[in-house]
C-alpha cells in the first residue's frame, strides 16, 4: 500500500509548549509503513521538543519567514507563496494546519495548491480577535476556506461549539491531547510518592505555566494576600516565563508579598520542581486542553483548577481534582484554604486520578486516531 504523506504545518519548535507535543508525538508515533510525516515550520527550531523531532528522523522545513502582521500585506504575501511553493513541491496527500495563523494562510495555500486533503487543529481556546476592520474580511476568510477542509481535529470537545460554526461540527474529530508520562518523569522508573502536607503551617502552593493573561497569574497572587493572612508561612512558587513577569511582579509589591512569592524562571524537569509543591493552583481563565493537570497527577501534587476549557472533563468536573470559578481570587483563596486545612479528600481524589485519567490521555492513543482519521480522508480505511 502507498504511504500517506502527511505534512504538518505549524509555527515553529521556538520555545517549550504544550501545542509543540502533538507534532512531536505524531513523528514518535505515527506507523511509518503507513505514513510519511513531515513537518513545516514559519520559525527557526530551537526548543528541546523540536530536537525531539528531529532526534526521531522526521524533515522538518523551516520557511525562515517569522509571523508577519496582519498590518503587513507583504509579508504575508511571502509566507502565502513560501507555503504555497513548499506543497507544490513536497505535493502532499494530507496538509494539517495548527495554530491560528497557520489554520488561515496555510489552509489557504493548501487549497490554491489543489492538496487532496485540508485539516485544520484546533488546539486554543479565546483566540484574540483581530482589530474590528479586519473581522470582517478575516471572517469571510475561514468561510470561504470551510469549504474545502475536509476536517477539523480538536484538542477538546468544549472546542467544537466554542471555534466552529453548526454547519461544520459533523466535520469536527474529537483528538484529546495527550501526556507522555515518560518524558515527563526524565528518567525516574516510577511516580513520586503522593503525600500529605510537609507542613501545614508552611504550604507551598505553585504555578506552571507561561506568564501570559490566559493562564490566570494575577487571580493566583490576588488570591495569597487573602491565604497568606490565614497562613502567615504560606509560599507561592511561580514556574515559567512570559510577557506578564514585570507586571506579575509589581502586583506581588503592591500586595506586599515579596516574601511569599517566588518566581522560579523557566524549568524543563517539571516533574522535579512539581515535587516541591503541596498545592498547584490551575487559575487559568481559558485552556484549550490544560496538560498542566495531568502533570500535576503524575507528580503526586493535588491540583486546583478554574472551571474552564477542559479542565473539567478532564476532571470529571471535580472527581478527580477540586474546581473554581475562574477570575475569582476570593473563591480560589478559599478552596486553597480548604485544602490546606483538611488535604485528606483531595489527596484520595489524586489517588483516583492516578488509576485513570493518566491511561487515558497517551500519545500512543493519539497517534492511533490520527491514523485512522488519516485514512479515512484518504480513503483508505
Amino acid at each position: 500500500m502507498k504511504r500517506i504523506k502527511v505534512l504538518f504545518v505549524y509555527l515553529g519548535f521556538y520555545r517549550d509548549a504544550g501545542a509543540e507535543q502533538t507534532p512531536l508525538g505524531l513523528a514518535e508515533e505515527l506507523d511509518r509503513e503507513r505514513f510519511s510525516f513531515e513537518i513545516v515550520t514559519l520559525m527557526p527550531t530551537t526548543s528541546t521538543i523540536g530536537d525531539a523531532v528531529q532526534a526521531t528522523g522526521c524533515t522538518i522545513h523551516e520557511l525562515g519567514l517569522g509571523i508577519p502582521s496582519l498590518t503587513d500585506p507583504v509579508g504575508m504575501l511571502k509566507v502565502l507563496k513560501a507555503f504555497y511553493q513548499t506543497f507544490r513541491r513536497i505535493k502532499p496527500d494530507i496538509v494539517q494546519t495548527q495554530s491560528g495563523f497557520c489554520n488561515v494562510w496555510a489552509r489557504l495555500a493548501a487549497k490554491l495548491a489543489h492538496v487532496p486533503v485540508i485539516i485544520a487543529t484546533l488546539n486554543f481556546g479565546g483566540d484574540p480577535k483581530p482589530r474590528w476592520y479586519m473581522q470582517p474580511v478575516m471572517r469571510a476568510m475561514h468561510r470561504w476556506l470551510a469549504m474545502s477542509t475536509d476536517a477539523y481535529v480538536c484538542v477538546a470537545e468544549h472546542l467544537v461549539k466554542e471555534q466552529l460554526q453548526p454547519d461544520e461540527w459533523d466535520r469536527a474529530e474529537i483528538i484529546d491531547g495527550f501526556f507522555d508520562l515518560n518524558r515527563f518523569l526524565a528518567g525516574r522508573s516510577d511516580l513520586p510518592e503522593i503525600r500529605a502536607l510537609t507542613n501545614p503551617a508552611r504550604p507551598v502552593l505553585g504555578i506552571v505555566a507561561r506568564l501570559e493573561y490566559d493562564k490566570g497569574h494575577r487571580v493566583a497572587i490576588a488570591a495569597m494576600r487573602k491565604i497568606v493572612d490565614a497562613v502567615p508561612g504560606a509560599q507561592l512558587k511561580i514556574v515559567g516565563t512570559g510577557t506578564l513577569d514585570q507586571a506579575l511582579r509589581d502586583q506581588v509589591v503592591a500586595l506586599r508579598l515579596l516574601d511569599h512569592v517566588e518566581f522560579a524562571g523557566h524549568r524543563t524537569q517539571i516533574c522535579e520542581i512539581m515535587s516541591t509543591m503541596d498545592l498547584l493552583l490551575i487559575p487559568s481563565y481559558n485552556e484549550a486542553f490544560g496538560r498542566v493537570a495531568l502533570e500535576s497527577i503524575a507528580a503526586g501534587v493535588p491540583l486546583l483548577g478554574s472551571r474552564s476549557g477542559a479542565f473539567p472533563r478532564i476532571l470529571e468536573h471535580g472527581k478527580y481534582g477540586e474546581l473554581v470559578n475562574p477570575a475569582d481570587p476570593h473563591a480560589l483563596a478559599d478552596a486553597a484554604l480548604a485544602i490546606i486545612a483538611n488535604p485528606a479528600p483531595a489527596l484520595a481524589k489524586l489517588k483516583k486520578a492516578r488509576a485513570t485519567v493518566l491511561k487515558r490521555y497517551t500519545k500512543e492513543e493519539s497517534a492511533r486516531r490520527y491514523g485512522n482519521l488519516y485514512l479515512r480522508l484518504t480513503g483508505n480505511s
